[in-house]
């Protein structure tokens, strides 16, 4: 667990249709990585027959290169099992270190259709909200 001032966390709603919704929240950094990646591969495991796995993360505050590094991992997991992956409701952070490490399009799924330079549309408004918010 972080000892940050904003604490990692994450919470998972049951699955329905074969969808899995989880909220990210606090810091997704050094101390927090391998916490992710545990969390999120044992709702894999107790969830067979998925399709989908979307991660809110407006409310993840921060995420370093060991985040980044998490969420890469997450997606050769998701796909290795079949099941597609969505970040939604991205921070404009999280959006511009995408953009600036070559990594949007591929843990989005979107075309990098503008650049890092703050004028980036944010990808808060993308993606279902996290049952029960």
């Amino acid at each position: 667990m972080s000892t940050s001032a904003h604490p990692f966390r994450l919470t998972a709603a049951p699955a329905t249709d074969g969808v899995l919704y989880a909220e990210l929240s606090g810091e997704l950094a050094w101390d927090s990585a391998e916490e992710l990646l545990d969390a999120v591969r044992a709702l894999l495991d107790s969830a067979p027959g998925l399709s989908d796995l979307r991660l809110d993360c407006a409310r993840t505050t921060l995420c370093d290169s060991m985040g980044l590094s998490a969420l890469l991992a997450l997606r050769r997991d998701t796909e290795a099992v079949g099941v597609r992956l969505h970040l939604d409701r991205r921070p404009p952070f999280l959006d511009r270190m995408l953009f600036l490490t070559g990594t949007y399009e591929h843990l989005t799924g979107r075309p990098e259709t503008a650049g890092p330079d703050g004028d980036t549309p944010s990808g808060t408004a993308d993606g279902p909200r996290f049952p029960g918010l």
